[in-house]
């Protein structure tokens, strides 16, 4: 069997949520990186630059916090940025890509999609909402014995230097 996927975005996502007792990375001013102040959840290995991010999490189909990073075979899981500052704004727009490559814990590419965005290239994102941004990832299946992925992802603005790069691990439920 092919692993197939099917990857998708939403400008804007629900907040609000606790973080259920899981692993919450908080970064302090002592970190001295452009981090500095942000809660990443999950395990989420992220980058910025030019860029003031406030919260990376991961999110179950339901919307709700993910606790582990589980998914069940044909469910969604969503990656959620949230920035304070850092996109450029022209005209009450933002001018964003974003990018998810998903591969199996062995290395094998299954998804690589390099701008979800690319159909608002020329009309950009209402820039009130390119501060939440969700890219989501639903295996429908999986080759026997696969149950182990890494997301990749990329989003940067594309008239100004902000970036947020990184990856996250999650797993099929048996």
């Amino acid at each position: 069997m092919l692993g197939i996927f099917l990857t998708s975005c939403k400008f804007n996502c629900s907040a609000g949520f606790d973080s259920g007792g899981q692993k919450v990375k908080p970064v302090t001013s002592e970190d001295k990186t452009s981090l500095s102040g942000a809660i990443i959840k999950n395990d989420i290995e992220i980058e910025v630059a030019s860029v003031k991010l406030s919260e990376a999490y991961l999110l179950d189909s339901y919307e709700n916090e993910l606790t582990e990073n589980i998914a069940n075979l044909g469910e969604k899981i969503y990656l959620v940025i949230k920035t304070d500052t850092g996109w450029v704004k022209e005209n009450n727009k933002s001018y964003i890509g974003a990018s998810e490559r998903i591969s199996t814990a062995e290395g094998k590419v299954i998804l690589d999609a390099p701008d979800i965005f690319k159909d608002y290239e020329a009309t950009g994102l209402p820039a009130d909402k390119a501060n939440a941004i969700s890219l989501s990832a639903r295996i429908t299946e999986a080759d026997p014995g696969v149950e182990n992925f890494v997301v990749q992802f990329r989003i940067w603005d594309k008239i100004g230097k902000g970036e947020i790069k990184g990856k996250y691990k999650f797993r099929i439920r048996k």
